[in-house]
């Protein structure tokens, strides 16, 4: 199949715009769920999906992105390669539902948690199964049904959950609605793939085609298993060290903090392609894109942490009651970390695109240890308070880890970078300061509309950003 230019922009404008309502509708639901629920049922039910997430990465064991390589390569070999995966997949399905039945009564005494983690299990299952259908289409250059299904998913979620809710069921007729979603989502990626892309799924073994992808899958499943750790790792001990309510609470922040990812994923989508040429082709290139992303996310993310920062001790009662009041604090500590955050996105991107997959593997793997470490140190001292300082200061680590290689792969005009991320910061400050003075005059959530007039035209006065810097912009996704 050919990849044109109209493909990459179509399938860019489906998952992008996907990604986006997906993340706001998933915003939206768990902030009714949090407020309806209370902290301690709420923690249950976000550590369950944590433990589920885990459990996800196992099963997946870096499979997916290798389905995605190979397909691609050659998409005759689509069938063969998606039925290996199956065939290995239920193996380890069978294998973790023996461990499960041995295991799980006894790490989750509590038969509320221990209900819902099994839920999440089979969730997680479902999940994988639908990934690796959907990884299959992907490779065909389609991203329509993955689009599709990514907004249907949670308007299920919704539909259901809303209802459960609104009935007063309890946590664990609630979280079916999740686990309806996931199968429905499991079985459309399946006849999309079967009926529409024409790829047979069977069970298949074959021992040198199995041998071969899990060779393969061995720095992605590495890869997988940091980012996992180190993105659960600080739920669980919350969970063990502090307890529920603690799980609940955090829930918040976090939730609010990630729920802005989206935006460094899409941009990443169009960048990575420009990377990969570039370091083959035109280094000089290469130093200006980065450069450019770097400003670009820099731009947007700062606005965003510094305006919840100001409205953060206003945002989180509104939104989620007082009940949450313990929230706000960790938000703003997690807010830190939101630029850092944005901009790690285009280092992964450019180190991968460069050949430096192990440098990265590396990073993520002295990241996570770092995280756990500090986890378990600030955890049962301070709390959430703690797992927000742990996670704002990994990721600042990992930003300045990646940074370290970036600077001696590209030509970067640092100088250049330093001014203008100094003239961002200075805005962002008046910004902040403006929040907090029209708040004293109108309703805080009407004081966002003068500080972010405040924000641009202190970008133009300050010539951080020009017009041109918003064409080239606008022309990335173009391209």
């Amino acid at each position: 199949m050919t990849l044109t230019g109209s493909t990459i922009a179509r399938n860019t404008l489906f998952y992008s715009a996907a990604l986006t309502v997906q993340k706001l509708l998933s915003f939206f639901y768990f902030s009714f769920l949090a407020r309806s629920l209370g902290s301690v049922t709420t923690g249950k039910y976000f550590f369950a999906l944590s433990v589920g997430g885990i459990v996800a990465g196992i099963i997946d064991v870096g499979l997916t992105p290798v389905l995605v390589r190979e397909t691609a390569k050659d998409t005759q070999q689509a069938s063969r390669l998606v039925s290996t995966i199956i065939t290995f997949k239920l193996i380890l399905v069978s294998m973790l539902t023996v461990l499960a039945v041995l295991f799980v009564h006894r790490l989750f005494p509590d038969p509320v948690t221990r209900q819902l983690v099994v839920a999440a299990l089979i969730i997680a299952v479902f999940d994988s199964f639908a990934m690796t259908f959907f990884a299959t289409i992907r490779a065909h250059q389609n991203l329509l049904y993955e689009s599709i299904s990514a907004i249907l998913f949670y308007c299920i979620v919704i539909a259901l959950g809303t209802y459960a809710i609104i009935q007063r069921y309890d946590v664990r007729v609630i979280i079916l609605a999740l686990l309806a979603a996931s199968f429905w989502n499991m079985l459309f990626g399946y006849l999309m793939l079967t009926k529409k892309i024409g790829t047979r799924v069977r069970v298949f073994w074959e021992s040198v085609s199995a041998k071969s992808i899990a060779y393969a899958a061995i720095p992605f499943a590495i890869a997988a298993a940091f980012i996992k750790v180190y993105a659960y790792l600080d739920t669980v001990m919350l969970k063990y060290f502090v307890g529920d309510a603690a799980v609940g609470i955090y829930s918040v922040p976090y939730k609010i903090t990630f729920a802005f990812q989206f935006i460094p994923m899409a941009l990443v989508a169009a960048l990575y392609p420009a990377f990969s040429y570039y370091w083959k082709h035109n280094a000089e290139e290469l130093g200006r894109s980065f450069a450019k992303s770097f400003r670009y996310l820099l731009i947007v993310s700062l606005p965003i942490a510094g305006g919840l920062f100001a409205v953060a001790p206003a945002l989180i009662p509104f939104v989620y009651s007082d009940a949450y009041t313990y929230s706000i604090a960790p938000l703003m500590i997690l807010l830190v970390s939101l630029p850092f955050l944005f901009i790690n996105f285009p280092i992964g991107s450019l180190l991968n695109a460069c050949n430096r997959q192990t440098r990265q593997t590396i990073h993520l793997g002295v990241t996570m240890l770092c995280n756990a470490a500090l986890n378990y140190v600030l955890i049962p001292r301070y709390g959430v308070i703690g797992a927000a300082v742990a996670s704002t200061v990994s990721t600042i680590f990992i930003f300045f880890l990646g940074m370290f290689v970036v600077a001696k792969l590209v030509r970067v005009e640092w100088s250049s970078v330093l001014r203008f991320s100094a003239g961002a910061i200075a805005v962002t400050l008046a910004m902040v300061a403006s929040v907090f003075f029209f708040s004293t005059i109108m309703p805080w959530f009407l004081a966002v509309v003068p500080a972010a007039i405040v924000y641009c035209v202190g970008l133009y006065i300050l010539r951080v950003v020009t017009k041109n810097d918003v064409v080239e912009f606008m022309q990335l996704f173009k391209r």
